[in-house]
């Protein structure tokens, strides 16, 4: 059975305060590996958060192209841009 992964960061940072080590330097290269990894969680969850933003303006894309070739009105394809430029606002606000 596989521990979470904020299960695992949280008892290397038990095991660096705790492991007794002369130079500190066993304490200070898990500290190391728990924050490292932390950090790697952390760009893993951004880039999940973008690629589902990129997925739904591919979806947004589509539908104005739907739009164009079965002539919608214009207020339907301005819509639709407006839709697009909510989604690339927000992935690079980091919302």
């Amino acid at each position: 059975m596989k521990s979470s992964t904020e299960t695992f960061i949280g008892a290397l940072r038990i095991l660096a305060n705790e492991i007794q080590s002369e130079d500190g330097v066993a304490n200070a290269a898990i500290a190391e590996a728990a924050d490292r990894m932390e950090e790697l969680c952390s760009e893993l969850l951004f880039q999940k958060r973008l690629a589902e933003k990129y997925v739904e303006a591919g979806k947004i894309c589509a539908k104005i192209y739907i739009a164009r070739n079965i002539s919608l009105s214009e207020k339907d394809v301005l819509s639709a841009l407006a839709e697009i430029d909510k989604t690339y606002r927000t992935q690079h606000d980091g919302n």
